[in-house]
């Protein structure tokens, strides 16, 4: 140990309290008074386990005055007296921890003392720091020797002085490679005191010509900037660096001449391009001969980061108290303000570095002159309601506040935040609440049907006088009480976690129950369930209307009996008619046979007069059967008894059949019939006696409503998946009126009508009713006096297959087909007797 003392450099405080420990063992094991200054209680207590752990007595130590553990408190390092740029770190006239030090250097009689003491420098550098802090042991403690122990944070320590501490005559102690080495420099060896110091340097360390030529680098920097000692020798300092041209760096030389000693910041550049930030040190050497630059760099990318961290924390944290909706300030341990944002002020009236104006124990209801300075901070959280006179509005506003203490590490109170919110929209909202309550339990109360309102959990918040008499209760037993309360456990179990659901998910429900009422009816009620949403979640409800039904439901009930009488007797009507059409047609077909084997002179000729009546007779009886096939076709698409075969069909060929079955009426009125069917469009897959049918009646209704001398146009094309027909007339027309009616059977538009053209009004119909069988649609577009558009569409490929028959058979079939094989045998028997 030398006689001066030492003077240590370390990284952690660990390193620090290690050499400390042994420095304190080897002095009392040398039987010399020590002195061990902690930095707190805690630091102090582990002091005395460090020296616990050895062979030494430490209580006996303690107990003759050898040893004193000293804790340097928080708020003594510095005494009231001391100048903030002082480099001494205590006052010996003043202070507990100095008097201290002086009563236990003057107990006992011993030649040594260690000490411990840390060397703070504010504003100033260590070399001049630890000078005047030996000037002042050496004042104070004349004749005693001392063996200090310095310490020193390696950041604290500026880079160039490491140099000056060396040359100062301090024996200077790091810790390199786990182990800790003095830094020696032989005073006959000059080359050499410069390679240990360049190569203990926990810095980059360069030396360069006044043109900024390499002379000398450590490995650090070597390291640093990427290149071998041999390359980087030679290079220009410019290269090194980022940002740097040759003007900037002729005014830093200039600077350098005229102090001596510059310091700055500067990106230095990597060999492969990366950037580390340094702070450079710079100083006027002579080397080799000439005078030359020592330019020290410290690495402060952690700096950097620990900066921009920070300056992200103070921005958040500025940010935090200046977006806060509401007044935020932070205060210390006496009641002044440090920071507040710009609500605080609007709503306090107080500002950063003004005291707080009010008593957190009791808020007054407002600002008085006199509170001024009443400041109580507790030291316990605090949540209270306030009223305030706004400094901005100079009205009462309502306020709450929110006060948290601020404790340190130690259990130190230092202050805290206070919260100030202005409730007054809260307050305003919370009016607004009330009124829409008690509005919605008004309306509630003038439905005449029952209603109530459920909360999220299914309580009863609400209903009126009708849901009462249903439930058979008074409000008292039925507000704040669940559906489990007074309905039957499965009712409860079904209805009150689906009103619970709807209320969640915010759904409405309608649908039909039957209910018992409390006087034992049972009710078919309609349940409409809506959520009924508040100003917040809370506030929204469920209703749910109630409406009785029971009268309506009994009305649809004989609505339906009556229907169902109606459509028996619809039945009994068609099936009659079928069984008519049928008992006629077999005379009628003797009729008809026996005429046309008159009119074929087979047993002799005719005369004139007998020719004339044999034609009436045939004609006639023709009529009556068309008319009579139209009435049974009806009849059996009203039963459903109707097949359909589906097959290829020649449209062209079907076209010209049926053009030919007319062309006689056509040729006695002289009407033309053109027809245009679109390229490639040959045949149609449908029911080619229906097809043919559908063809027939409109074209048949076309050329007897033409006028003579008219015109008949046929069309037909492909749209979409569909073919389209049409048949236009030049014809009397029909007004728009009755587009509808006219494919309704039995319906003429004009009663002179059927008695100047004919017709019993089911042609249209037959039409309709095919063409949707078909699934097609018909439609007509025309206009009185000026003729007809008929137009159906029918599918390109139906559902069903070629040739394969769809029967549409409804629930009682009425019609029976032995009727029609009977008719058939009587015509071919009638047939057989005639030849």
């Amino acid at each position: 140990m030398p006689s001066n003392g030492l003077t240590v450099v370390y990284k952690e405080t660990e390193e620090r309290t290690e050499l400390t420990a042994a420095y304190i063992k080897a002095g009392l094991q040398q039987n010399e008074h020590c002195i061990w200054i902690a930095p707190d209680p805690e630091g102090a207590e582990l002091a005395k386990d460090l020296l616990s752990n050895s062979e030494l007595d430490i209580e006996s130590c303690i107990t003759k005055a050898r040893l004193k553990i000293i804790p340097l408190q928080e708020t003594e390092t510095l005494s009231a007296k001391q100048p903030e740029t002082s480099g001494i770190s205590f006052d010996w006239k003043t202070g507990v921890l100095q008097k201290e030090i002086i009563k236990f250097t003057h107990t006992g009689n011993w030649r040594y003392l260690r000490v411990n003491l840390e060397v703070k420098t504010p504003g100033k550098s260590i070399t001049s720091s630890l000078k005047e802090l030996r000037r002042i042991l050496a004042e104070n403690i004349p004749d005693k020797k001392i063996k200090p122990l310095f310490t020193i944070k390696e950041e604290d320590l500026l880079s160039g002085e490491v140099f000056d501490l060396i040359e100062a005559g301090e024996k200077l102690v790091i810790k390199r490679e786990g182990k800790w080495k003095f830094l020696r420099i032989k005073q006959e060896l000059p080359d050499k005191k410069f390679k240990i110091l360049l190569e203990s340097s926990s810095d980059s360390i360069l030396i360069h010509d006044m043109k900024g030529r390499v002379m000398e680098a450590n490995h650090i920097a070597c390291e640093l900037f990427g290149y071998t000692r041999s390359k980087m020798i030679g290079k220009q300092i410019k290269d090194l660096r980022t940002n740097i041209h040759l003007i900037e760096f002729g005014q830093q030389i200039e600077k350098l001449k005229q102090t001596g000693y510059f310091t700055f910041e500067m990106d230095s550049l990597r060999r492969d391009g990366t950037v580390t930030p340094q702070e450079i040190n710079n100083m006027l050497i002579e080397y080799e001969g000439e005078t030359a630059v020592l330019s020290i760099g410290r690495d402060i990318s952690e700096r950097r980061r620990t900066e921009k961290a920070l300056r992200d924390s103070e921005r958040k944290y500025r940010m935090l108290f200046e977006e806060f909706p509401g007044g935020i300030a932070q205060f210390d341990k006496y009641g002044t303000i440090i920071v507040c944002n710009e609500n605080f002020v609007n709503f306090t009236g107080s500002g950063e570095n003004e005291k707080l104006i009010f008593n957190l124990w009791s808020p007054p209801e407002e600002k008085k002159e006199e509170e001024k300075n009443i400041t109580c901070l507790p030291e316990v959280p605090i949540h209270c309601d306030i009223k305030y006179i706004s400094s901005l509005e100079n009205e009462s506003i309502p306020g709450e506040i929110t006060y948290k203490p601020l404790i340190s590490e130690n259990s130190r109170f230092n202050g805290g935040i206070i919260l100030v919110e202005d409730l007054t929209e809260v307050k305003r909202l919370e009016i607004v609440r009330l009124q829409q309550s008690e509005a919605l339990k008004k309306i509630i109360d003038s439905i005449p049907t029952p209603v109530f309102c459920k909360d999220k959990n299914g309580i009863y918040v609400a209903c009126n006088r009708a849901f009462k008499t249903f439930v058979g209760l008074e409000k008292r037993d039925i507000l704040g009480k669940s559906l489990y309360d007074f309905a039957p456990i499965e009712i409860a179990e079904k209805y009150h976690s689906m009103d619970k659901s709807l209320l969640k998910q915010g759904e409405n429900k309608v649908y039909e129950s039957s209910l018992k009422f409390a006087d034992g009816s049972i009710h078919q009620v309609i349940l409409n369930k809506f959520v009924f949403n508040g100003l917040i979640e809370e506030d929204s409800v469920l209703i749910g209307i109630m409406i009785d039904i029971t009268e309506r439901k009994q009305a649809e009930e004989k609505m339906l009996q009556a229907k169902m009488a109606a459509e028996a007797a619809n039945r009994a009507k068609t099936t009659f008619i079928v069984n008519m059409s049928h008992e006629l047609r077999t005379p009628l077909n003797a009729v008809i046979g026996f005429s046309d084997l008159l009119l074929s002179e087979t047993f002799g000729p005719l005369n004139e007069k007998q020719k004339r009546y044999t034609e009436n007779i045939s004609n006639s009886g023709n009529r009556l059967l068309d008319v009579i096939n139209n009435v049974l076709d009806i009849s059996k698409l009203d039963l459903g008894n109707v097949e359909l075969y589906y097959e290829k069909v020649d449209m062209p060929r079907v076209i010209e059949e049926i053009w030919r079955v007319l062309s006689p009426f056509s040729t006695e009125k002289n009407i033309s019939i053109e027809y245009n069917i679109e390229q490639g469009l040959k045949t149609i897959i449908a029911d080619k006696v229906k097809f043919k049918q559908i063809l027939y009646n409109i074209l048949n209704n076309a050329i007897k409503f033409s006028p003579e001398g008219g015109k008949v146009n046929i069309a037909a094309k492909v749209q979409e998946d569909m073919i389209e027909i049409s048949v236009k007339d030049d014809g009397i027309g029909i007004p728009e009126a009755d587009y509808e009616r006219v494919f309704q059977p039995f319906v003429q538009i004009d009663e002179s009508i059927s008695k100047k053209y004919g017709g019993i009004g089911l042609g249209l119909a037959l039409v309709k009713k095919f063409v949707e069988l078909h699934g097609g649609k018909v439609w007509v577009k025309a206009s009185s006096g000026k003729g007809s558009t008929f137009t159906f569409r029918l599918p390109k490929t139906p559902e069903n297959k070629i040739k394969e028959k769809e029967v549409i058979t409804p629930p009682h079939i009425l019609y029976n087909p032995e009727i029609e094989k009977k008719e058939e045998k009587d015509r071919t028997e009638i047939k057989e007797k005639v030849i």
